[in-house]
């Protein structure tokens, strides 16, 4: 029963997620003009629908993971995410003869409402602006993303690297000057914060060298100078490892103020989204197998086991959720914003626009493709007994 509780808080974290990505379009869109169809959370068959006096319609569909904003005239990918969505194609019917082909009432329809339009279809917009709309998504995940990081910062605290370890050394002379329970403040001059690791300032170092350290005891700083060795762990007869300055060290987090909040939310999502940059920089490299990536069914059991574990960490990955998205909407791949901006850009250069049914085409596969791939992903995650 817990487990289906944090189930549900997961997938509505999805959806506030995609949602706040929509919701940039939808802004960015009214803002420059451009004609809504319709605001839907999720996709597929609707639950619910909603028309404004202004044409607008306003849904939630059956699947909870996804959603869109659909401008008017946008290409052919919308199709898949609401299939009533087609526009009325020209129908034709054969004749009693069956030699010529006569327009429907409902071509004619189309056509006369061609006509009357006032408004410009997605497409017809000037670039520019069609940039702005595609990247506002991106851009509103990353605002959300600093957003999230401020509440994290402010209900769970900063993370101070403390000494929770102090190793036996090889050499009995040796000792080291840490004492468990020091929080680390710095390494040779360089910060340890929130937004600067232990790992950073111990970038470099090797073994025999000797290092100072700042560290809070008690109430006060004290500073300690100790060398990188070798130290023995647990029973672990005649196995020498290379530990820093001879301890282990987790992070114990202390409650932040306000102030810190706004200091190192920026700092933080900035991290974050560089972490993520670099993910998906070894995924291409294969430092990072595509079976460790996991779809939304994958990403919602993931986020259910850590939500048991910890509240904590709900409120940990909903920044480094927001910037995933944020980011990898803005990737050049069909189907996603990223893409589409650089289509606009070709067509902004060149000065007339790209054949719209090739690039309707090509994220209409694009789509097919990451739909495919999310699937396949979560079929392997349950393969390989993550679930």
């Amino acid at each position: 029963m817990e487990k289906f509780f944090f189930i549900i808080i997961a997938i509505l974290i999805l959806l506030l997620m995609i949602t706040i990505h929509e919701f940039g379009h939808y802004l960015a869109g009214k803002a420059l003009g451009f004609k809504i169809d319709e605001f839907s959370i999720g996709f597929g068959p609707k639950l619910f629908s909603k028309k404004k006096k202004n044409g607008e319609v306003f849904s939630i569909r059956l699947l909870p993971l996804g959603g869109f904003c659909a401008f008017a005239g946008e290409t052919e990918e919308e199709n898949v995410l609401a299939p009533e969505k087609m526009k009325n194609k020209d129908v034709f019917e054969l004749n009693s003869d069956g030699d010529d082909q006569v327009e429907s009432d409902a071509t004619q329809n189309n056509q006369k409402a061609e006509q009357k339009r006032t408004w410009l279809n997605f497409n017809e917009q000037a670039p520019w602006k069609r940039i702005i709309v595609l990247m506002a998504g991106g851009v509103f995940n990353l605002i959300s993303a600093v957003i999230f990081s401020f509440i994290f910062i402010v209900s769970v605290g900063s993370g101070t690297p403390n000494v929770i370890t102090v190793y036996d050394s090889v050499e009995p002379q040796q000792e080291c000057a840490l004492i468990e329970g020091d929080k680390i403040v710095s390494v040779d001059g360089k910060k340890v914060d929130f937004s600067h690791t232990l790992a950073e300032a111990l970038a470099g170092k090797n073994e025999g060298d000797i290092i100072e350290v700042v560290v809070m005891r008690g109430d006060e700083n004290v500073t300690v100078t100790t060398t990188i060795r070798k130290y023995k762990t647990g029973e672990e007869i005649g196995e020498e490892t290379v530990f820093p300055v001879g301890m282990g060290v987790g992070l114990v987090y202390d409650k932040a103020t306000l102030g810190d909040a706004f200091k190192y939310c920026v700092p933080y999502t900035a991290e974050l989204s560089w972490l993520i940059l670099g993910t998906f920089g070894d995924l291409f490299t294969g430092d990072v197998p595509i079976s460790e990536v996991a779809g939304p069914i994958g990403t919602v059991n993931q986020i259910a086991n850590l939500g048991m574990e910890n509240w904590a960490y709900i409120l940990l990955l909903l920044p480094l959720i927001a910037a995933n998205l944020g980011l990898f909407n803005l990737f050049p791949i069909p189907a996603l914003d990223g893409a589409k901006v650089i289509f606009a850009i070709v067509e902004w250069i060149r000065g007339k626009p790209i054949n719209q049914k090739v690039e309707g085409m090509i994220h209409f596969v694009g789509l097919i493709v990451l739909f495919g791939l999310v699937i396949i992903l979560d079929i392997v995650n349950l393969v390989s007994g993550i679930f």
